[in-house]
């Protein structure tokens, strides 16, 4: 467990850090989708600086706000492993 959502609610137990992990895995695979497709979009276009510098700023947007709901619904689903 030295990679992951390392927040306190995720480090208590095993358990917790497993049910975290599930219940943030979808918002994680859809925060790494959305630099993938700005990537692919800048990769496939011609080269504009201002357009790709808007798209790489979108791309981290969407993938840090996405990465905060998984942190969220991470520590939702640890939490609740303590009351078991």
């Amino acid at each position: 467990m030295f990679a992951g959502i390392r927040i306190p609610s995720t480090l208590r137990s095993d358990d917790a850090w497993y049910a975290g992990h599930r219940a943030a895995a979808r918002a994680l695979t859809v925060a790494g989708l959305g630099p993938i497709a700005v990537a692919i979009y800048v990769a496939a276009r011609s080269p504009e600086s201002e357009r790709e510098t808007l798209l790489a700023s979108t791309g981290n947007a969407w993938l840090l706000a996405w990465v905060g709901l998984a942190t969220l619904q991470a520590s939702r689903a640890a939490r609740t492993t303590e009351a078991l």
